[in-house]
């Protein structure tokens, strides 16, 4: 496994000595390729949280995340023995918020400051770069804007690009989508799929959207203050009844189809994922 959380507990510190518990008792195991994973849940829930602990952004108040085969615990940094940068190289974290990754006069010195800072040479650097502002689906002219007069989605492709740059094993991005109109949300979704599987790489994805989650992920992560909830497929966890006790909405297609089946008097022998699939399953039984 690439990524292992054993029994992981985690606190933020408060003025008034009363800390606030975001984790707990995670137990987690994240493969390095292959996966597209999605993880849902209540804002506050702990999501935010779990993924910065997957590149060792912070570290277990109790227990302990294996980052390819390095343990991070609590007094890990303290110890000076464990070199942090090249974990964070191996797994490569988008923020919710692009400008808080943007900070140079142009995207070409934004995207190759990673690779440089993890010491690859500037010229390889500069290639990297050509190559992920493509593969993100901007034209390398971007490379000479500043990413300050770039758009909202423009922007998020840059960031994504800075963190491809530098070769990640596995890409986490957290609320990549947020902020951007249906085009922008799908076009962005389908660049993720790509990177899962041109590149065969684990990508994972924090997000509100269910219909996101329905359609695109191979394995869904749910948190419910602080505790993880739920590991599995999509298509278990929208067939429980107690995703209502962790208020997470029903992916749209989910929707039609139960009312479709409720109003044809039938129940259909599979759950569609689209609605040209659902139509297919309507035509059989009309």
């Amino acid at each position: 496994m690439a990524i292992k959380f054993e029994q992981v507990n985690f606190e933020y510190p408060s003025f008034d000595g009363t800390n606030f518990s975001a984790l707990k008792d995670i137990n987690l195991e994240i493969a390095e390729k292959g996966e597209f994973i999605t993880l849902i849940g209540e804002t506050g829930s702990g999501k935010s949280t779990l993924v910065q602990h997957m590149n060792a952004l912070i570290r277990p108040t109790t227990g302990s995340v294996t980052i390819y085969g390095i343990k991070i615990e609590k007094d890990t940094k303290k110890k000076g023995k464990v070199k942090l940068n090249p974990l964070r190289q191996r797994v490569g974290l988008v923020f919710q918020f692009p400008e808080y990754q943007l900070f140079e006069e142009t995207v070409l010195k934004d995207i190759i400051f990673g690779p440089k800072n993890f010491g690859v040479k500037e010229s390889v650097a500069i290639e990297r770069a050509k190559q992920v502002i493509k593969h993100v689906g901007l034209d390398e002219e971007y490379l000479k804007r500043s990413p300050f007069n770039l758009s909202g989605g423009e922007k998020k492709r840059v960031s994504i690009a800075g963190i491809l740059a530098m070769e990640p094993d596995i890409l986490v991005l957290d609320e990549p989508t947020s902020g951007l109109d249906p085009k922008g949300r799908d076009d962005l979704l389908k660049l993720f799929m790509g990177i899962h599987n041109d590149l065969n790489k684990t990508v994972i994805i924090i997000t509100h959207d269910m219909n996101t989650v329905y359609k695109y992920a191979s394995r869904v992560l749910v948190m419910n203050e602080g505790h993880l909830v739920y590991d599995g497929l999509p298509q278990e966890l929208f067939s429980k009844e107690n995703i209502k006790s962790w208020n997470l909405d029903i992916p749209d297609i989910i929707t039609i189809t139960r009312q479709l089946e409720d109003k044809l008097d039938v129940n259909f022998d599979s759950q569609p994922h689209t609605i040209q699939e659902l139509f297919e399953l309507v035509k059989e039984v009309i």
